[in-house]
């Protein structure tokens, strides 16, 4: 793999570029960097622009950010590199996880819909003691602390139950799933199948590989 060096800011800008949309005159600029302008230690690379509409004689602000679809249409030499943006020496920020995330049916605590969860006790609770499982006691339902009867009422039974959580799973999003991984070309079965994890660790080097090859193209110092 290819060694890195880290640069604490280096950027390049394209446009601003005149165009006309609906009638009004606009413009849109664009801005790449592969820096550590962050300063969180690595490198990473981001692809942002502006867009401005003209008003009378005055530009106004129109958008802003991540807008990579007016970016590739207006700046088509930079649409091969969009797939990159976020993207730092690593490769994609949180690339297992989150490519897992999005491909799979578990909801953001891991749970399948309907699946339960007996809470256990960690940190501070349980008087330090980690792991314990975690029970609640458990009235029949319209229970009353107080009544009118002629004759006592009958005993109330009482029940330990587990205390948790139940899963409200999600939709797959394989789309988000493959934009996250930069693997347009996965299909669903390699998205939902057994062992996702480790099919994105094999094919992580050659990603690299081809986004640092990609940076140079840009002029950077990767």
């Amino acid at each position: 793999m290819k060694k890195t060096v880290l640069v604490k800011s280096q950027f390049k800008t394209y446009g601003p570029k005149l165009y006309t949309e609906d009638g009004t005159q606009c413009r849109i600029a664009a801005t790449v960097r592969y820096d550590d302008q962050c300063g969180n230690g690595h490198n990473s690379f981001s692809i942002t622009g502006e867009t401005w509409r003209k008003s009378g004689v005055r530009w106004m602000e129109d958008t802003g950010g991540c807008i990579h679809e007016a970016i590739s249409r207006h700046f088509p030499e930079l649409a091969p590199f969009v797939k990159w943006h976020l993207f730092d020496a690593t490769g994609p920020m949180h690339y297992i996880s989150n490519t897992v995330y999005l491909a799979g049916d578990r909801d953001c605590h891991g749970l399948l819909k309907g699946e339960f969860r007996q809470h256990t006790s960690r940190g501070q609770q349980n008087g330090g003691v980690a792991g314990v499982p975690n029970w609640e006691m458990k009235f029949p339902a319209g229970t009353a602390t107080d009544v009118y009867a002629a004759t006592k009422p009958a005993a109330v039974v009482v029940e330990w139950q587990p205390y948790g959580r139940t899963g409200k799973g999600k939709e797959r999003d394989l789309d988000a799933a493959r934009h996250c991984a930069v693997w347009p070309e996965a299909t669903d079965e390699e998205l939902t199948a057994p062992g996702l994890e480790q099919r994105l660790a094999a094919r992580l080097p050659a990603l690299v590989e081809a986004f640092a090859a990609d940076m140079e193209k840009l002029g950077f110092v990767y």
